[in-house]
């Protein structure tokens, strides 16, 4: 009811309507910035956001939610939406040119066409609104930006500007380089679904059932490498949890990884810094900031430079790290032959269990528990050691087994 009266409360204004277009459903963190001469982050739920004040200057909000206070890759909750930045003022066409060209050759041809257009001052914003998906498409949430970059870039689209976490101006503030109010121009009523755009726009990244032979195509190759990056980061902070961030003797390596991942997956050096800085601030105790910029400066000078140098496999990240067997059975990518053989033991176990439900059987092992369990309640009801065995059909030594099992247990 209270969300309702809220939105009723303020649904005039384009701000309002904007973030409850993006974020009416959102169930994690939005984040709110403010730019003045520093860069002031607020997180808010959805409905404590719309109470904000964003008729002032240079006020942006992100497009997708954290599970925590953190703008940081690893703490994403909710892919809300797709967007590309298109710097006009980079180029030599007007707003104007840019929209009838794109109306004209690019929507539902090349790119879907946008829910919203946003005129951010110099610039435009183009915005795709998607069902919301975990964090765990974040591969293929990054492949689509991919894509919609490449077919606008000679429009302006800014490549910095395909960072997930990425803050946007909200309609209704004041872009203080033009000095003019960020507006929407253009809606277009539709929710997309992600797999929807990969399917019409990227069927490059899907794979056919017949396997081809050779190695796979090169975005399909970018995007499992991006992928591993992703895992491999959220693997570095689930380290620092299972440590309560004492890392003492591991943190300049840490941090090395950690903004060496970042910059394959965000392609955004700057970003990748500042939540490395950010990282480090976790860290009890935390390195002086100039030791941690000077010991992973060249984790940003291998990106630069396009080399993998620093590919390292698993066996090594669980040596240099002193990943112990029970660290690893909380890790996605980061684990031994050992570790691996288990899970897949695991699965194929489940598997085998699953199977047999379905067929209508159980294992040895249900059956056993099943009939302790029926011994346990016959018992329960008063019956006789000759009555149990004769009502289940088993031998006094299967019985004997059974009693010394439950009491055991204390069952009985």
């Amino acid at each position: 009811m209270g969300q309702v009266n809220i939105q009723q409360e303020f649904e005039e204004t384009q701000e309002i309507r904007y973030i409850s277009t993006l974020h009416r459903n959102s169930k994690g963190w939005i984040t709110k910035v403010e730019k003045n001469k520093d860069f002031i982050h607020r997180h808010y739920k959805y409905l404590e956001l719309l109470k904000q004040n964003f008729n002032k200057e240079n006020t942006y909000i992100s497009m997708n939610t954290f599970y925590s206070t953190y703008r940081r890759l690893e703490y994403l909750k909710e892919l809300k939406a797709h967007f590309i930045d298109l710097d006009i003022y980079n180029t030599p066409f007007t707003k104007e040119q840019v929209l009838m060209n794109l109306e004209e050759n690019y929507f539902n041809q090349s790119v879907p066409r946008p829910n919203l257009i946003v005129d951010s001052g110099r610039g435009l914003y183009l915005i795709w609104l998607i069902n919301s998906v975990p964090s765990q498409a974040l591969s293929l949430w990054k492949a689509v930006e991919e894509y919609l970059y490449e077919q606008l870039k000679e429009f302006g689209a800014d490549r910095k500007a395909l960072d997930p976490t990425r803050i946007l101006r909200v309609p209704g503030s004041i872009n203080s380089k033009s000095n003019t109010k960020v507006k929407v121009i253009e809606e277009f009523n539709y929710m997309y679904d992600l797999r929807e755009i990969q399917e019409g726009y990227l069927p490059e990244l899907t794979e056919s059932k017949q396997k081809k032979k050779g190695r796979p195509r090169k975005k399909v190759f970018i995007y499992r490498e991006r992928s591993l990056y992703h895992a491999r980061i959220q693997d570095i902070i689930k380290l620092c949890e299972l440590r309560k961030y004492k890392l003492k003797g591991h943190r300049e390596f840490i941090l090395f990884l950690y903004r060496y991942y970042l910059c394959y997956f965000l392609d955004d050096v700057e970003k990748a810094l500042d939540d490395t800085l950010e990282l480090n601030s976790m860290f009890i105790p935390p390195l002086q900031e100039r030791e941690v910029i000077s010991a992973t400066r060249s984790a940003e000078t291998v990106y630069q430079k396009k080399d993998k140098q620093y590919k390292y496999k698993n066996e090594t990240l669980i040596d240099l790290l002193n990943i112990s067997e029970e660290e690893q059975r909380e890790m996605i990518t980061i684990i031994s032959n050992t570790e691996y053989k288990r899970r897949n033991n695991e699965y194929n176990k489940k598997k085998y269990h699953d199977k047999l439900k379905i067929e209508g059987k159980i294992s040895e092992k249900e059956k056993i528990s099943q009939r302790r369990e029926k011994i346990k309640d016959l018992l329960a009801e008063g019956l006789k050691r000759k009555d149990i065995l004769l009502q289940l059909d088993i031998s006094l030594k299967t019985y004997k087994r059974d009693i010394s099992f439950l009491k055991e247990q204390g069952l009985i």
